[in-house]
């Protein structure tokens, strides 16, 4: 009798393998999604446009609140401009994860390609939405930056809190990239028209995430939809730990006294804030994971891997 056993990799040596193979994937991914983005320009021509964008984007913000606001910059207005800068990053990370889709399969030609090679495709995936996501994180640093020393964003250094930061920001960008991954999955069986798949969706989350006007205002079907979104609860996390605190604003009608921007979120302490958004985190990354796994799975069995649209 044949021992199968013999000549066979440990399974720590496998396992070890697995992770080397998946980093290689990831870190060549990351390489080409730089080359990417920036092949169509000269480097300090892209570095331009990339400052251009968000300096563009704060000054549309600012006249819109004067207009609004009445040309008061208290309060609601720090809430709105934090609350505009990280949600650069939701629409960075869930368009990019889908874009990388439709662009190698639509128009490079090369998805087919990929899936025939020895190449991790969850890794490969990641690592092309990487230069998406360095770039929102490039708008959103120039964009707190432009708020501090021209638009009269106040902010105190001293009161960042920079571990809460850190850890609202890992489980924010894990939430995203499993949106991402979401819509990914769905770019993988829609025709080339879904190239703005990721724009829409992540789009529509700004009137479900708090991120342009507190949740309180909403109808009570809208509240309950926005309350039940996790970008919501990772914007007010980001906000607190960026400000020291919980948001505050005048009572309308009550000059001179202040209540939280968003009582309904302010009803929840940082513990449970945190808990919220851990949770939501470790269900977004595992549903995702299963989602395009099975998506994948439907598209190679109906040969839609290589399918485009021809026009």
């Amino acid at each position: 009798m044949i021992d199968a056993t013999v000549g066979a990799a440990p399974p720590n040596v496998r396992r070890e393998s697995t992770w080397r193979e998946n980093l290689r994937t990831f870190k060549i991914a990351s390489w080409l999604g730089w080359q990417v983005e920036g092949n169509w320009a000269d480097p300090i021509v892209f570095f331009i446009f990339a400052v251009l964008r968000p300096v563009a984007s704060a000054l549309i913000i600012l006249v819109m609140y004067q207009v609004i606001a009445g040309g008061t910059r208290e309060g609601f207005f720090s809430y709105l401009y934090l609350s505009n800068a990280f949600f650069v990053l939701v629409i960075q990370s869930m368009a990019g994860m889908a874009w990388v889709i439709l662009d190698d399969r639509e128009h490079y030609r090369m998805l087919k390609y990929i899936y025939t090679s020895p190449a991790r495709k969850l890794a490969y995936l990641l690592g092309r939405a990487v230069s998406k996501v360095a770039i929102g994180l490039l708008t959103t640093a120039i964009l707190l930056v432009m708020g501090l020393l021209f638009l009269g964003l106040k902010l105190d250094i001293a009161r960042v809190a920079w571990g809460w930061l850190l850890i609202y920001f890992v489980l924010g960008l894990i939430i995203l990239l499993s949106l991402g991954l979401v819509l990914a999955g769905v770019a993988l069986v829609v025709a080339r028209h879904g190239e703005f798949i990721g724009e829409i969706t992540a789009g529509s989350l700004l009137l479900f995430s708090g991120a342009y006007f507190p949740v309180d205002v909403l109808p009570d079907a809208l509240r309950n939809i926005s309350l039940g979104n996790p970008v919501t609860y990772w914007l007010e996390g980001m906000r607190r730990a960026l400000t020291g605190g919980i948001l505050t604003g005048e009572r309308p009608g009550a000059p001179g006294m202040e209540q939280p921007i968003s009582p309904a979120l302010a009803s929840f302490d940082n513990l449970q804030l945190l808990l919220i958004v851990g949770i939501a985190a470790a269900v977004s990354a595992t549903v995702s994971y299963l989602f395009y796994s099975w998506v994948e799975h439907q598209a190679k069995e109906r040969g839609m891997i290589d399918r485009v649209s021809n026009y």
